[in-house]
This record gives structure tokens, C-alpha cells and sequence, in this order.
């Protein structure tokens, strides 16, 4: 089937595939965290309902791995991997248009570049379009990402075609935290959340799509926390913060209110920043605590970190470790649910100093 290369949540895609064969919801709210493939799903589905050759499970388009969907912004990272332009697709008219975002049945909305929300006048444009009668396929589709972007305005004026959607119509929310929903909204919404990927799925993928060398892949994977965008950044070369992380681990009992602050600017100051290093530090404490109790090797960004995680491990309680990780996923849970990120790190930093300064 179709959507049966794309990696991790199966038994989730294969649920989505036989409800859609029966009987479809007018709207569906995909939550989880990013890069698990909830948008990629999302299109799959799309392809599903509008194409002409195969309609159902079986469509002719291979969202995974579509070349047209492919050619979408990748030359030039296809001539930095001195890589061939994609083949010719052999998708029906449909699942190119779909692949393309021009096919007259299909609506994507996303929020704009520079803006921090999606904007009522986006909403507005797709209840306008959503009430005309398909041209070409059984239904409209809309598929909204970033929907924890909606402003208040921007639900409110959605929630109508929410509540009487036209009978020809879905939609299709795609949110990393539908907790920034209002609970109407939510309640309109057939929920279907995604888990993360786990690091064998994400490091087959890096080997089998992107041509990372396994070694590298095994390395990075436990490091991706369950998202392939960000095992593909680092795999790309994007440094993640993880050195910074540890040294600040190991300086925690003698950071004081200053450095803390610091900390907290740089690298907790936005909501998605701080959520992804807040569960990048848990699983660093993981893998130190997993050091500390069954001397399991320590996966790490180096050999140095390694040592450096190898060191807070040996000098550190293993309760305190257990219970600074709870901590980390606390406060990357609390900034989910637009708690202030950076008065969360400078709690946690403090909770840090105390936590790793007594000796085990």
C-alpha cells in the first residue's frame, strides 16, 4: 500500500486507511510531536480521496517516496549530494496536482514565513473555498498545519464550518500541541495522536532515504528525540545543542542566578526551542543514569561528551539523575502547555544545581 513506506506510528496509519475505506470523519485533529510524519500522513490521505486512477488504499502515488513531491525545493540539496534528479513520476493527474498543491480539491494551509500565526484573513479564504462543490473528486479537502498558530479569531471563525461543515467537505488539523486548541474546536475534531519514532526507525530511514552511513545513523537516531526533521538537521551538519547541554549539566552546581538567565535566553527563550531542549536533556540524563546503574555504553554527539556525560554520571546520585530527567520532561510539557519557557529553565537550572551538587 501506499502509505505503508513511511516510518513508525503502523498500526495508527493502518487504522486512518480502513476508517477512510468505511466511513471518513468531516475533520480529523493530527497531534504530535514534529517530524513524526503527521503532515506527510495527512497528504497520503489526500492522495487517497483524490486520486483517479486507484482511489482508497491502493492510490497510484507513493507519498514517501514521490518523486514530484521530491522535486518540491530539493535541487539544490540534491546538487549538494551530486545526487540525479528524481525519475519521471508516474502518478495519475490527480496525485500530481495533490503532490504539486494546485489540484482544485485540495486546500493547504500553513502558517506564512516571518508570522507567528496563522491569520483569521487564511481562515476566512478557506471557508470561502470549502463551500464551493468539488471540481474534480468526491470532496474538498483542507489540510491545516501549524494549528496551534491559530489566533483566538482565527478558531472562532473556523469553529462554524467545524460544527455544519458542508457534505462534501474535510478537514484535516495538524497541530504539535492541541492543548493550544479551544476545547470547541477540539471537541468538533476526530483526535488521532502520533508517538515519536523510535531510533530504529529513524536511523533505517536516515540509511535508506538519505544515504547516511549506518554507523553515523545509529549515532544519531537516540539524539533525534523521535523526530526525523531533527535527525535530518543533524545529519545535515546542524550543531545541535547538546554539548552546551552537558557543560551546563556539569557546571550546574555553580551557575548562579546570572549564567542561569543566560541559559535560559539563549536556548529556552522560544516555545519550540525550549521544548526540544528540554527532552534533549532528559534523554541525555537518561543515557547518563543508564551509565550509572548498568554501565551501558553512553551515546553521545562525541567521544568528549561522552566522557563529559561519563564524568556528571560517576560524581552524580542516580535518584537525583532520575528525578532531574522527570524534571526536564516537567518543564518540556509545562512550555507545551504555554507555560513561560524561560522562567521554566531558570527553575529547572536551579533544581539542577541542587539535584547534581549533592554527591552520590
Amino acid at each position: 500500500m501506499p502509505l505503508a513506506g513511511i516510518a513508525g506510528n503502523r498500526e495508527l496509519i493502518g487504522g486512518l486507511e480502513a476508517e477512510f475505506a468505511r466511513r471518513p470523519a468531516h475533520a480529523y485533529l493530527f497531534a504530535g510531536p514534529r517530524g513524526v510524519g503527521k503532515v506527510l500522513v495527512a497528504k497520503g490521505l489526500v492522495h487517497n480521496l483524490l486520486c483517479e486512477r486507484a482511489p482508497g488504499p491502493g492510490f497510484c502515488c507513493d507519498p514517501a517516496r514521490c518523486p514530484t513531491r521530491l522535486a518540491i525545493g530539493a535541487p539544490a540539496a540534491r546538487a549538494r549530494a551530486n545526487a540525479p534528479a528524481p525519475p519521471r513520476c508516474g502518478c495519475c493527474s490527480g496525485c500530481v496536482q495533490v503532490a504539486l498543491g494546485v489540484h482544485p480539491d485540495f486546500i493547504s494551509v500553513a502558517r506564512q514565513p516571518n508570522r507567528t500565526d496563522l491569520l483569521i484573513e487564511q481562515v476566512r479564504d478557506l471557508i470561502d473555498r470549502l463551500g464551493v462543490r468539488p471540481a474534480r473528486g468526491p470532496r474538498r479537502v483542507a489540510v491545516i498545519d501549524d494549528a496551534e498558530t491559530l489566533n483566538l479569531p482565527a478558531q472562532n471563525a473556523l469553529l462554524k464550518t467545524l460544527e455544519e461543515p458542508p457534505g462534501h467537505t474535510m478537514i484535516i488539523m495538524v497541530t504539535q500541541s492541541e492543548r493550544a486548541l479551544l476545547d470547541t474546536v477540539r471537541s468538533r475534531t476526530r483526535p488521532v495522536r502520533f508517538g515519536p519514532l523510535t531510533p530504529a526507525e529513524i536511523a533505517g530511514v536516515l540509511t535508506a532515504d538519505h544515504q547516511v552511513d549506518a554507523a553515523r545513523a545509529a549515532t544519531i537516531a537516540p539524539l533525534a528525540r523521535g523526530s526525523m526533521s531533527i535527525a535530518l538537521a543533524l545529519a545535515g551538519g546542524a550543531a545541535p545543542p547538546a554539548a552546551a547541554m552537558i557543560d551546563a549539566l556539569g557546571q550546574a552546581p555553580a551557575l548562579d542566578f546570572a549564567a542561569i538567565q543566560a541559559l535560559a535566553q539563549e536556548f529556552f527563550g522560544a516555545r519550540d526551542q525550549a521544548v526540544g531542549n528540554f527532552e534533549l536533556i532528559a534523554r541525555l540524563l537518561e543515557e547518563m543514569l543508564c551509565f550509572k546503574l548498568i554501565a551501558a555504553e553512553i551515546t553521545a554527539p562525541s567521544p568528549e561528551a561522552a566522557r563529559a556525560m561519563a564524568e556528571i554520571a560517576v560524581r552524580s546520585d542516580a535518584a537525583a539523575l532520575a528525578r532531574l530527567a522527570e524534571a526536564a520532561l516537567g518543564a518540556a510539557g509545562a512550555v507545551d502547555a504555554m507555560a513561560n519557557s524561560r522562567l521554566q529553565a531558570e527553575q529547572f537550572w536551579i533544581a539542577a544545581g541542587r539535584e547534581l551538587g549533592a554527591r552520590s
